[in-house]
């Protein structure tokens, strides 16, 4: 495997599908607002416990997180805490990670480091199964009812004392020929490499006066994507 580390000065805002899966652990009673009321639209002000908490850190977009706290207790909803902004987030790939309370209406400041490694998969060269489209001309017979006149009633005029034609109608066909897109299997040659991204986040939840370590969040995520180096025409 190729190691490539990440360098960029880029937001880790910039993905949004980002997802730091881990633990927080809550030294002594901690405030925090979370969601709550119709459709989570409100806040609510709790006091978590200490205790070891399975949490996880959700990107919704660039200036908005969900830090969520799994509870133990059956049947208990699990705690919604927002961290949303009206600014961007200003957090790199590699560094430091300072959130103020104020900027985030929420009883803490988060402080952490963040780490991003980034590897890539040898190339792999294949084939693969595929669809593709081709216009095709098709005819089709379409029919429509007509209708069979009375020689004495021509017009089957209602207020004629001749007998109206009871006999079936007719039925009149036209072939209609148009161009149409039709799907077929095919299979096609490709040349891609895989890369990983690995995030890492450690992450303290200091009191707003006195800067004590309230709780502390340690999570990861890890994205793979497929990058196609060379795509063949489907056939």
């Amino acid at each position: 495997m190729k190691n490539v580390m990440s360098l960029f000065m880029l937001s880790l805002m910039t993905v949004s599908c980002v997802n730091l899966e881990g633990r927080l652990n809550v030294n002594q009673v901690m405030p925090a607002e979370k969601k709550g009321g119709f459709l989570n639209l409100q806040r609510k002000t709790i006091q978590i416990q200490p205790g070891n908490y399975q949490a996880n850190l959700k990107v919704n977009n660039s200036k908005s997180f969900t830090l969520k706290l799994k509870t133990d207790k059956e049947g208990e909803a699990d705690i919604l805490i927002p961290i949303k902004s009206d600014k961007d987030f200003s957090i790199p790939r590699n560094g430091n990670v300072i959130i103020r309370g104020s900027e985030i209406a929420q009883p803490f400041d988060l402080s952490g480091v963040i780490e991003t490694n980034i590897t890539e998969s040898e190339q792999t060269k294949t084939t693969e199964s595929c669809t593709f489209q081709r216009s095709e001309n098709h005819c089709d017979k379409i029919c429509s009812p007509g209708e069979v006149l009375n020689p004495r009633n021509p017009n089957n005029n209602r207020d004629s004392h001749e007998p109206r034609d009871v006999r079936p109608p007719t039925i009149h066909c036209d072939i209609v020929c148009r161009d149409v897109l039709v799907t077929f299997n095919g299979s096609r040659y490709i040349e891609y490499h895989n890369r990983y991204t690995h995030r890492d986040l450690k992450a303290d939840l200091l009191d707003l006066k006195n800067k004590n370590v309230l709780a502390s969040f340690s999570g990861t995520d890890t994205d793979a994507d497929r990058i196609n180096d060379y795509l063949g025409e489907c056939r």
